[in-house]
């Protein structure tokens, strides 16, 4: 991991971003919601150290892991709400969502953070890369706020939650991430015709 670039670092976060996702899940089907929510509290921690460790800068969807890991545990053992569970992804969802919403209109996508580690400086000032982040930054936005909706309604049992709440929802990740790459290979490719 030395030699990794810090573009290539920070995929290999995002993976193992993911990974937290899926144990803390794992954990909260199997009813060990408390288990789930400390793996998730030292796991996020444990990745924003070795980012900081690695001198690359912390990125927002990083600082939004943890936030809604400090808001689960502090419902959870401080507050010891018993309706939290239920409506956690909403509020995972709302917190992706959020964050991506404010940093577009701020003037700042948040995929600048994870483009400006694989683009020369030269092009982060450019409108092509400017659009692209802004498009790319758009769609996740979208995709997040979908999931919001989803979540809702898969909040009823009778609208089967493990479909509409966790299958779809990671079906619309997996789709956003693979419009991602292609998008950004596309814009990569005019912008070397340029």
């Amino acid at each position: 991991m030395r030699g990794m670039s810090a573009d290539r670092f920070s995929h290999l976060l995002l993976g193992m971003q993911f990974v937290v996702w899926v144990v803390y899940g794992f954990l909260a089907a199997l009813r060990h919601w408390p288990a789930g929510v400390a793996f998730g509290v030292l796991a996020s921690i444990g990745l924003l150290s070795l980012e900081a460790s690695r001198h690359i800068k912390v990125k927002l969807l990083d600082w939004v892991l943890l936030g809604y890991f400090v808001i689960a545990a502090i419902a959870t053992f401080l507050i010891r709400s018993a309706a939290f569970p239920a409506y956690s992804s909403v509020v995972i969802w709302g917190l992706y969502a959020g964050v991506t919403w404010v940093s577009i209109i701020v003037g700042v996508p948040f995929s600048l953070q994870y483009a400006r580690e694989s683009a020369p400086p030269e092009s982060w000032h450019t409108l092509g890369f400017l659009h692209a982040n802004w498009v790319i930054s758009m769609v996740w936005g979208l995709a997040f706020s979908l999931n919001i909706v989803l979540a809702s309604i898969a909040l009823n049992p009778r609208n089967k939650p493990l479909v509409v709440g966790v299958l779809v929802p990671l079906l619309i990740m997996g789709g956003t991430g693979i419009f991602t790459a292609r998008y950004t290979k596309i814009t990569r490719q005019r912008a070397g015709r340029a």
